[in-house]
């Protein structure tokens, strides 16, 4: 095992210091990010990156980095997909110490505005059935000195570490996930049992109230207020479809996206005509996959609150490069705000972080079309 052949007292005691680190960290998206930061300062690198793979066991789904500038990444356009160097150590399983990239037979090369890297390390990361998670990749030391063997093994045997660190966090996650799917489930049904047969309940009551004889004034009230209640009543079967279609995640995409639609219909009374191109599931991840059944959810569910659509038409389709979501509807759109919302900066992020982008375009009193695309893997 590699770790055993870290000898030197320091390199252990920083090995200890940077697990301990990392193990400190339970999110898993902030445990990737403290993973490479952590790894790049224990070997004394100004730049490192940890890689994801893909579901295809062949390219890479996530790439964190550390050292480059959000505008050098800007400069450089998309993410490496896991050619030539880092796909030697991901689809072959070893390590990787080089002295100069671009003398390297199996490089692939650098985009336009990368930062210039020489010297490379790099580790792959198992889960502990075997699986190669990810790799561990740095470049360039601080002082200007070549990577060692010794790095090797120690970055190697930190890999060995953060595989413990990750098999844990992922089931922490799968444990908090079961909790709080129970505890959705009986909120779902709290709010259903009580709240909205209670909403019910009063709003019967100022029926009957209705046909007394009362002022036109007080007819007025009693008319805006079932307006209320029946708006009310509205956001609350919302937010119980939102809480309840959250037990999708281990299902295929056509049957987590068959489920949404048909809880829009049948329980919030909108009609969605749904068309899934075949093969699209093919040509994504798993987090791609949850990005679009999350960004789905969030675009029906603003479109049962806000645009008084009689239907809607959901349609997933590919291009050559991308996976495209796009959601149209007849409602009563609406002028493009000043700012941009909470909700809409969560779909831009979701497909921001799939390699892809979102819009919505509307006209009012015509309706809304709302375009969410991810980048098909291996692309």
């Amino acid at each position: 095992m590699s770790f055993r052949r870290v000898t030197d007292i320091d390199s252990l005691h920083a090995l200890i210091e940077a697990t301990f680190l990392i193990e400190s960290v339970t999110d898993l998206n902030q445990l990737t990010e403290s993973i490479v930061k952590t790894a790049a300062e224990l070997l004394g690198a100004r730049y490192g990156a940890l890689g994801m793979v893909s579901s295809d066991g062949v390219t890479l789904s996530r790439f964190v980095t550390y050292g480059v500038t959000t505008e050098q990444k800007d400069l450089m356009g998309d993410e490496p997909t896991g050619r030539g160097i880092l796909g030697e150590i991901i689809q072959g399983g070893v390590r990787l110490r080089i002295s100069d990239m671009s003398k390297h037979t199996g490089a692939a090369g650098f985009p336009p505005n990368h930062p210039v890297m020489s010297a490379f390390l790099g580790v792959p990361i198992r889960t502990s059935d075997g699986h190669i998670f990810g790799a561990i990749y740095l470049c360039d030391r601080v002082d200007g000195s070549l990577f060692s063997e010794e790095d090797e093994d120690l970055l190697d045997a930190f890999g060995l570490a953060t595989r413990y660190v990750i098999d844990q966090a992922a089931l922490r996650a799968r444990s908090r996930d079961l909790v709080l799917s129970e505890e959705r489930e009986r909120l779902a049904r709290d709010l259903h049992d009580s709240v909205v047969q209670r909403l019910f309940g009063i709003g019967l009551s100022l029926q009957v109230l209705r046909r007394s004889e009362l002022n036109d004034k007080d007819l007025e009230r009693i008319t805006a207020a079932l307006k209320e209640i029946d708006a009310t009543m509205l956001e609350v079967r919302t937010t119980i479809f939102e809480i309840e279609n959250d037990h999708l995640r281990s299902a295929a995409l056509k049957i987590r996206i068959g489920e949404l639609t048909n809880e829009v219909e049948q329980r919030l009374g909108v009609p969605v005509v749904l068309s899934i191109s075949d093969g699209v599931e093919a040509n994504m991840d798993v987090f791609t996959s949850d990005q679009l059944v999350s960004s789905l959810r969030e675009i029906l569910s603003n479109v049962v609150r806000h645009s008084h659509a009689s239907q809607v038409f959901v349609t997933v389709s590919e291009n050559k490069e991308f996976i495209v979501l796009e959601v149209k509807d007849d409602g009563v759109g609406f002028i493009a705000p000043s700012s941009v919302g909470h909700g809409l900066r969560n779909l831009a992020t979701r497909a921001r972080q799939c390699g892809g982008s979102f819009s919505a375009s509307s006209t009012p009193e015509v309706g809304t079309v709302v375009t969410w695309t991810s980048k098909k893997v291996g692309k």
